[in-house]
């Protein structure tokens, strides 16, 4: 499978969990410069407002799938705030133990199960291109939910995901 994560957006830049930004100009760009490397359409999307815009800019074909099981982790009340805006017992807490829900989301072992669940079910679609939001492509590239945060990904970045899982 190979993994396109959308192009970069304020929040990405302003480091804020949640919400649906679009991409930002440099995003765009970003985008752009990748598309050049491509060698196929894209046909499957999450359904963040970047990830579809990333797609259609990246050629995505005419019956392209925006996929809600591609959606970005749920951070509940977290939604549009930065890391300074939360208590750093629960944030700390979060990012130790894959089940802690502090925010009322999903937890990270809900979340990275959902998407690899998603994976599991795309096994007869070959290698074709998916376009997701960062913390869905980590969850893609990620054995389990121990190594999500161990998992680094950039905007606008072509992986390779091998984990058949």
């Amino acid at each position: 499978m190979q993994i396109i994560t959308a192009g970069r957006t304020g929040p990405n830049r302003s480091v804020r969990f949640g919400g649906d930004p679009v991409l930002d100009q440099r995003g765009r760009r970003d985008v752009l410069a990748l598309s050049a490397s491509l060698t196929r359409p894209i046909d499957i999307c999450g359904p963040e407002a970047a990830t579809r815009d990333t797609a259609e800019i990246l050629g995505a074909t005419r019956g392209l799938i925006v996929d809600d099981a591609l959606r970005t982790l749920d951070v509940g009340a977290w939604s549009g705030l930065s890391p300074e805006e939360i208590d750093p017992v629960d944030l700390g807490g979060w990012f130790t133990d894959p089940e802690a829900r502090p925010h009322g989301g999903e937890s990270v072992a809900q979340f990275v199960d959902r998407v690899h669940a998603w994976r599991a079910g795309q096994a007869e679609h070959g290698d074709g291109y998916v376009v997701v939001a960062m913390p869905v492509a980590q969850a893609l590239l990620c054995v389990d939910a121990d190594g999500f945060f161990a998992r680094e990904v950039r905007p606008a970045t072509h992986y390779t995901c091998t984990d058949a899982r």
